[in-house]
């Protein structure tokens, strides 16, 4: 390793005792094979174009007409999302498009252990009130400023959260809140679930609301101050669509 790029600054030395970080550039030497194995990896990205894997373009159609086949029957109400996806992934298998060693490192093992952990929790707010005392609150502070200010509080509350919680455990913990919000104002509950789900997207204010945010801090050069003053600018523009768009598919 000759080189690290790390926010900004350049090390060249006593590279043996630094402990690598998610956003750092590296600047290897040596046998261009050795490349192409790095490339394998999930946790690196190789911007040399010759380590990476030429795409399957042979491939490509049979990918198209498994999206398809997931998709158009989740939309159309046939099958749920869970049996879909699960259908799709063993006939992109069964078709090698993906081989089983690609498909199991492509799985955030994170995400899902998180979410796992994170169930329990949000049946324990249900169970013990801990989710309607939190509704009543957001009742009593928006309820009386119409359906979008009561859509507007969850989406809100969500985005502030992201900034130091993952976006997964945040979801799972609003939603029976936002279910809550809804059964007490008699409203449907879809736009208050798909604010938080949209919200959920729009971890843009801290470094911390995604892991997107933390791997492009390091080369961009970014500072915490940066993606608050456009994070809050993005958040606000989701927010704008939300509110006009959400009415359109789910009414209140």
């Amino acid at each position: 390793m000759l080189a690290i790029r790390r926010e900004g600054r350049a090390y060249r030395s006593n590279l043996r005792d630094m402990a690598l970080r998610f956003g750092d550039a590296l600047l290897p030497y040596g046998p261009r094979e050795r490349l192409r194995v790095l490339g394998l990896e999930p946790d690196f990205l190789v911007l040399t174009e010759a380590a990476q894997e030429a795409p399957r373009l042979s491939k490509a159609p049979i990918a198209l007409l498994i999206m398809a086949a997931v998709l158009t029957p989740v939309i159309l109400g046939w099958l749920p999302i869970a049996i879909a996806a699960v259908a799709g992934v063993i006939l992109m298998i069964l078709t090698r498009c993906l081989t089983m060693e690609e498909a199991y490192g492509s799985i955030e093992w994170k995400a899902v252990f998180l979410i796992a952990g994170m169930l329990p929790l949000g049946i324990a707010m249900e169970q013990t009130g801990a989710a309607r005392f939190l509704a009543e609150g957001m009742v009593g502070l928006v309820g009386g400023l119409g359906p979008l200010a009561v859509t507007a509080g969850p989406f809100i509350l969500a985005a502030l959260a992201f900034q130091v919680m993952p976006n997964p455990a945040v979801a799972v913990l609003l939603a029976p809140i936002a279910l809550n919000t809804a059964n007490d104002l008699g409203m449907s509950p879809y736009p208050l679930m798909m604010g938080v789900a949209v919200s959920a997207s729009a971890a843009f204010l801290s470094p911390v609301g995604h892991s997107a945010n933390v791997l492009v801090m390091g080369p961009g050069g970014y500072r915490l101050a940066d993606y608050t003053k456009v994070g809050i600018l993005l958040a606000l523009v989701v927010l704008a669509v939300v509110l006009l768009v959400l009415p359109i598919f789910w009414p209140f």
